[in-house]
C-alpha cells in the first residue's frame, strides 16, 4: 500500500508511477483522515510506502497527524519506505518520519528524494509550462531509480536531495510548525463560488459563506492547493505579488 498526500499533483504523480511498478494500492491521506480510517491490514509480503512533499525541510502537518494515529495490523517488519518530493532539498524530513514510525513500532527500510516544482508561492515564482516540464523531465530519473529499488525492496538511503547538512536545514521547520497562519489568504471578486477550495482543503479550514470561501481555522497545512487550483485564480496570498503565477502538475489528474 502507498499512503500519499498531494496538493498540486507532484506527490500523487510519483505515487501513481510507483504503484504502476509495484501493483500496490494507493491511499490518499486527505480521504483517509476525512473518513477517520487509520487501521490497515498489511500482508506479509506487502510493501508500505509514504509519498509526500517536504515543507520547510520537514514533514507536512497532515502526515504527522496521520502517523500519530496509524495502525498497521499484521506488521512484522515488512518493507517500509518514504519518498519525499521537494523543490531542491528534503533536509532531515525522512528522519522525522522514521522517528514517528518507530514510536508506532514500525521501522523505515528506505528513503528517496525527488526534486520537482516547488509550489510555495509566498516564497517563489512559479515556472511557466515549458520550464516546469523541464523540471519534471529531470525528475523522471529519480522516479525511475526509486521504482526499481522499491520493487526490489532495496534497503538504505537512496536520497540524493537531503542537502549538505540535513539536520541544520530542518531547523527551519520550526517556522512551519508554529506558523501556517491562514490570515494571508485573500479572495478577490473573481471568485465564482464553485466550492472547489472547500472540497480539496485537507484539514477542513475553508467553508463557503455567502458563496465565498472563509478560512475558519487560524492554521492550515499550507499546502497551497486552494490557491493553485482555484479555476478563477481568485485566491491569493496577500504578501505575494500576482506575478508569482500558479502551478498544478500537468501529468496527473487531480
Amino acid at each position: 500500500m502507498i499512503f500519499y498526500f498531494s496538493a498540486t499533483g507532484n506527490s500523487k504523480y510519483v505515487a501513481e508511477r510507483i504503484a504502476e511498478a509495484t501493483d500496490d494500492r494507493l491511499i490518499s491521506l486527505r480521504d483517509a483522515i476525512r473518513s477517520r480510517s487509520y487501521r490497515y491490514d498489511v500482508g506479509r509480503e506487502e510493501r508500505v510506502g509514504f509519498v509526500a512533499p517536504v515543507y520547510f525541510c520537514g514533514l507536512p502537518s497532515i502526515l504527522q497527524f496521520f502517523l500519530e494515529k496509524l495502525e498497521l495490523r499484521g506488521y512484522e517488519d515488512q518493507y517500509v519506505y518514504v519518498v519525499l518530493t521537494c523543490g531542491k532539498v528534503t533536509g532531515d524530513a525522512a528522519s522525522q518520519l522514521g522517528k514517528q514510525l518507530k514510536r508506532r513500532g514500525i521501522l523505515l527500510s528506505a528513503q528517496f528524494g525527488i526534486p520537482m516544482v516547488d509550489n510555495y508561492v509566498p516564497a517563489f515564482r512559479m515556472p511557466g509550462r515549458e520550464e516546469a516540464d523541464e523540471v519534471l523531465d529531470r525528475a523522471e530519473e529519480y522516479i525511475d531509480e526509486a521504482r526499481r529499488a522499491i520493487r526490489a525492496k532495496g534497503i538504505g538511503d537512496y536520497n540524493r536531495c537531503q542537502g549538505a547538512v540535513p539536520g541544520i536545514l530542518t531547523a527551519g521547520h520550526i517556522l512551519y510548525a508554529h506558523g501556517r497562519s491562514t490570515k494571508p489568504f485573500v479572495v478577490t471578486d473573481q471568485c465564482i463560488s464553485c466550492g472547489l477550495c472547500q472540497e480539496i482543503c485537507p484539514c477542513g479550514a475553508i467553508a463557503l459563506s455567502g458563496g465565498r470561501p472563509q478560512w475558519r481555522k487560524p492554521q492550515c497545512v499550507q499546502c497551497m492547493g486552494c490557491l493553485h487550483r482555484c479555476p478563477a485564480e481568485a485566491i491569493r496570498w496577500k504578501r505575494a505579488g500576482e506575478d508569482r503565477g500558479r502551478y498544478v502538475n500537468p501529468r496527473v489528474d487531480l
